[in-house]
């Protein structure tokens, strides 16, 4: 079962949409901060859509593409849910198909790291590139090398949730060679007097900071920030687990990479 198929109900019930929610809220003022007010986003491994549905409450037109078919039915019932209107479809954020048509484009909670090798990541920003206009921004976070390697690996094996409905351990590792984190998720969902074992492994690679700035640009982005929390936009340090960007394609720029 590939990623976020039987887990994405799980993921959906639990604490994991709270992370989206906070973004939208704290995101505005840090676009003021860029002279932005977008109106039409675009969010790219949207899962099962609380970052867009938040968005949408606040009257952007919002878009939301994600590969996992069972995170884009759930963001569909969350948009329902709330009475607001989000188009969502399947799809991969290295292909994004549309050109020169959203204001802002994001790719929240660390979802680039799951594209494990240089030349994926690299199209991904390119194809971010394309679908915005000229002088649209780019937005994302991403987990550091050191947020892989030792804070997600402070516990070798922890209960992640259990509520009753809900059983999930984790058991974290790190290929130091790789520069790639492998999350072991085992949960077990009740139905009934039953329970069922879901089980999925997550790869994250880390990038460094330098890497990830380089190909940013070689993708044609002018950067404008990278914090290490969204909050107070403070500086890196080298023991940020976690890193924002932004990036804006600039007025006149050539268009980025051509889906496929």
């Amino acid at each position: 079962m590939p990623v976020y198929g039987e887990f994405a109900e799980i993921y959906a019930r639990g604490d994991y949409p709270a992370f989206s929610v906070r973004i939208a809220e704290v995101l505005p003022p840090i676009l003021e901060r860029f002279d932005a007010a977008p109106q039409r986003v675009l969010d790219a491994a949207c899962g099962e859509g609380s970052f867009a549905v938040a968005m949408a409450a606040r009257g952007v037109d919002v878009t939301g593409i994600d590969a996992s078919p069972r995170m884009i039915a759930l963001a569909g019932q969350r948009a329902a849910a709330a009475g607001v209107s989000v188009r969502f479809l399947c799809g991969d954020m290295r292909h994004l198909p549309f050109r020169g048509q959203f204001d802002l484009v994001t790719c929240w909670y660390d979802s680039l790291n799951y594209l494990v090798s240089e030349e994926a990541l690299g199209r991904a920003f390119g194809s971010a590139f394309g679908a915005l206009a000229p002088g649209g921004l780019y937005a994302f976070d991403m987990n550091t090398t050191y947020g892989l390697a030792v804070n997600w690996r402070r516990t070798e094996c922890y209960v992640q949730r259990d509520d009753g409905g809900v059983f999930e351990v984790h058991r974290p590792r790190y290929d130091f060679e790789a520069d790639t984190a492998t999350l072991r998720i085992t949960a077990f969902l009740r139905e009934g007097e039953h329970w069922r074992r879901v089980d999925e492994q997550h790869h994250e690679r880390g990038y460094r900071i330098e890497a990830i700035r380089a190909m940013l640009q070689a993708a044609g982005f002018a950067e404008l920030g990278v914090f290490a929390s969204l909050r107070d936009l403070s500086p890196p340090s080298p023991e940020s687990g976690r890193l924002f960007f932004y990036s804006r394609r600039p007025f006149g720029a050539p268009g980025g990479l051509t889906p496929a």
